[in-house]
């Protein structure tokens, strides 16, 4: 198959759009409902035609080849399956009517069934499988047909937690056993980051960043990627920045308590951002409790605990600073009692990142 190309494609959601994803490459498109990812995959698939642009497999220009000749598969969220087959006939219906011999057939039917575990539901009516069994039919259908291109458009979209982070295992381990370009696209932030080997956050047809997922979270390009990825989302916080001898302060705008000391070396570039307005950006993990002997120290705030959300081994503090709502996750037990109560909190200053509220980038730290 090599690559797949994307040039200068205008339609729907997408204008002037270049793309490319390499032979067997794992992408994962990710944005908010209409960033353009599934209108992609329909491009891709040959179910949407642009209004302008080229689309090429390799060399191969592919505007003018019908969807049914393009060895892809699309599996979405909609997906429904043939209610009165079985489904080992619901596996092999593409097949039977693709002129395939049933020796092929059958053995790719056991194939696909035996990759994603359908091995004791194959004689049974899809009324009768729960909606997890459903999707992995999905799966097996598209993959059956030995494509060298699968698209996924949200495909657990509509089932429970457990059953999505089951959905994603098998598609990692789809990627990892078959010969196959995959494309994945979710709105779910915390799917995206789950996915991600190469994770693509798009915004109204624009790609805003691109890497893996510890990168893109880490340190994401611009505001609208500190904002979508990941849950909670990044906590970002208006201020202006003042510089003190080898310190730049940042003090939140209004009446927020928040006011931090940052090293000048770790933030040369943000130095002409002295007297301006500026947003400090820090995930809910990189914000702790502190301990009751701690004082006031360079990263530390005083914030009204709004309400405490035990979520497992952590807890989600609500706060408010008198400018912002921020999200605290901590990992040491808290007392839903804290709720209604002022508590001291520190900023962990080696995660803080800084990004120009104008154009919206991340201002990068030096080393």
């Amino acid at each position: 198959m090599a690559r797949i190309a994307l040039q200068k494609i205008s339609v729907a959601e997408l204008s002037d759009f270049t793309f490319e994803i390499q032979d067997r490459e794992f992408v994962t498109l990710a944005g908010p409902p209409g960033c353009g990812s599934s209108t992609i995959l329909r491009l891709i698939a040959g179910l949407e035609d642009p209004s302008q642009g080229e689309i090429f497999f390799g060399e191969r220009r592919m505007n003018d080849v019908p969807a049914k000749d393009r060895e892809v598969a699309f599996v979405s969220r909609d997906y429904a399956p043939y209610p009165r087959m079985s489904v080992r006939d619901n596996l092999a219906f593409a097949l039977r009517t693709g002129k395939f011999s049933e020796v092929e057939i059958k053995k790719r039917v056991l194939a696909a069934a035996e990759v994603l575990g359908l091995q004791d539901v194959m004689d049974r009516m899809p009324a009768t499988l729960d909606a997890g069994e459903r999707q992995r039919l999905a799966l097996g259908r598209a993959i059956a047909r030995q494509p060298k291109v699968i698209l996924l458009d949200e495909p657990f979209a509509g089932l429970d937690g457990e059953a999505r982070a089951r959905g994603r295992a098998e598609i990692r381990k789809l990627h990892q056993r078959l010969p196959a370009t995959i494309i994945y696209a979710t709105t779910d932030p915390v799917e995206a980051l789950a996915m991600g080997v190469r994770l693509v956050v798009l915004d109204r047809g624009v790609v805003q960043q691109e890497g893996n997922s510890a990168t893109v979270y880490d340190a994401p390009a611009n505001l609208f990627v500190a904002g979508f990825v990941g849950q909670p989302p990044m906590n970002l916080i208006r201020g202006t920045l003042k510089q003190d001898r080898d310190s730049l302060v940042f003090s939140e705008q209004g009446d927020g308590t928040i006011k931090i000391r940052l090293p000048v070396s770790d933030f040369s570039n943000a130095k002409d951002f002295v007297g301006q307005p500026i947003v400090l950006g820090i995930r809910p993990e990189h914000i702790a409790v502190a301990p009751a002997e701690t004082g006031s120290s360079p990263s530390s705030f005083r914030a009204l605990v709004d309400m405490v959300e035990p979520v497992g081994a952590d807890t989600n503090l609500y706060l408010q600073t008198g400018a912002h709502a921020l999200i605290c996750r901590s990992h040491d037990g808290v007392d839903r009692s804290q709720a209604g109560h002022r508590s001291q909190f520190e900023i962990d200053l080696k995660e803080a990142r800084l990004f120009d509220p104008a154009s919206g980038r991340l201002l990068a730290r030096d080393g």
